[in-house]
């Protein structure tokens, strides 16, 4: 892999296990959980694989803390608006609209939360692992309950026509998961492209659930 150097000082601070994450992060898209070593990370960086111990004991530590972040990452850009004003299909709208951009902007770190699952689902993992991977995915579950108390929501002041609302949330969580897949940046992209974006896809994707 060819370095790219994010920082080349070592250290302690916030900053410096910001940018290990980081890395990591984009390590872990890029190659999968299996196939990214601690070198790999260290590359990313420029650094050395020192670093990156530093603020990481192992690899499935440095992976969990990506996972974490990632949904930390939703339910606060997104997860904030349920109880927001307005009928349940326009607080729907706002977390779908979040949602998106997250997935956009932070596209590194949500693309982790696939590899999370398919890791909870299908590898083999120590009982200590487990045990964080079902912490993780409890926290995955909360964040979707949010969106699912919403299509519920919807459905008792009449806004969105939702007869399951679980089947309805994971419907739609589908569709908006899979922007952090296909969603790549455009040369001198802003802030204002990427708002009209997801404002296209909540519109598409949204047209099927309103009442």
């Amino acid at each position: 892999m060819t370095a790219h150097p994010i920082a080349a000082n070592d250290g302690g601070s916030p900053d410096r296990r910001e940018e290990v994450l980081a890395a990591a992060a984009e390590c872990f898209m890029r190659r999968g959980y299996e196939a990214t070593s601690m070198d790999d990370v260290a590359d990313m960086l420029g650094a050395t694989k020192g670093r990156v111990y530093h603020h990481f004991r192992s690899k499935p530590e440095l992976f969990f803390e990506v996972f974490r972040r990632a949904i930390s990452i939703l339910a606060r850009e997104a997860g904030v608006h349920e109880t927001g004003p307005g009928t349940a299909a326009a607080r729907l709208r706002r977390m779908a609209r979040a949602h998106v951009l997250c997935m956009m902007e932070t596209q590194t770190f949500q693309r982790n939360l696939t590899l999370g699952v398919d890791l909870y689902r299908f590898g083999e993992t120590s009982a200590e692992h487990r045990a964080t991977l079902e912490e993780l995915m409890d926290l995955r579950r909360a964040y979707e309950d949010a969106f699912r108390r919403t299509f519920a929501a919807g459905k008792a002041d009449g806004s969105l026509a939702a007869p399951d609302p679980s089947l309805a949330m994971r419907t739609l969580l589908g569709a908006i998961n899979w922007v952090a897949v296909w969603y790549s940046p455009r040369h001198g992209e802003t802030r204002a492209h990427r708002e009209t974006l997801a404002d296209g896809i909540v519109d598409q994707v949204l047209q099927g659930y309103l009442a």
